[in-house]
């Protein structure tokens, strides 16, 4: 199974970098994974905040392909133990899942339609992130949920 974590932003701050790619080096031990960035909206100074989530959830629908199991990171989407995910992340893979995407959207959120497409809306915390931290702490979390499937030391419980 390929997992990609799709941002709506810019590159990373120093300081997340190193965490990103010790992360992503850990993580391919496990799974194809990639980040995508998706660049900001144009002028997105100049427009709603319901125009401007309404023009990233196009963007968003373009680039998902029929077959591809969207989770999108909502506010308001179900919260999972770390052991929950790891759960989750074996029933994709036993299910045959080609392509997991995990989204993180914009500033503002993401589209009404984008949500309607998600298999599953996730919570990562009721407190609210960065964009930069929430890649993050999803990349040691996509790592830490492998280690449990593997039945490895790095999460205690």
């Amino acid at each position: 199974m390929k997992i990609q974590l799709w941002s709506i932003g810019k590159e990373h701050d120093s300081y997340i970098q190193e965490g990103m790619a010790l992360f992503q080096k850990r993580l391919k031990h496990y799974t194809d994974f990639e980040l995508k960035l998706i660049p900001p909206v144009k002028q997105a100074a100049s427009l709603s905040t319901a125009e401007l989530k309404k023009q990233e959830g196009k963007l968003i629908l373009d680039l998902l392909q029929p077959n591809d199991f969207l989770v999108a990171l909502d506010e308001y989407g179900k919260s999972y133990t770390t052991v929950q995910l790891a759960d989750f992340l074996q029933q994709r893979l036993n299910s045959g899942t080609r392509q997991l995407v995990l989204l993180i959207g914009g500033a503002f959120g993401i589209d009404q339609a984008v949500l309607q497409r998600a298999h599953l809306k996730l919570s990562l915390s009721a407190l609210t992130f960065p964009h930069q931290l929430v890649r993050l702490i999803m990349l040691e979390q996509l790592y830490r949920a492998f280690t449990v499937i593997n039945h490895e030391k790095y999460h205690h419980q």
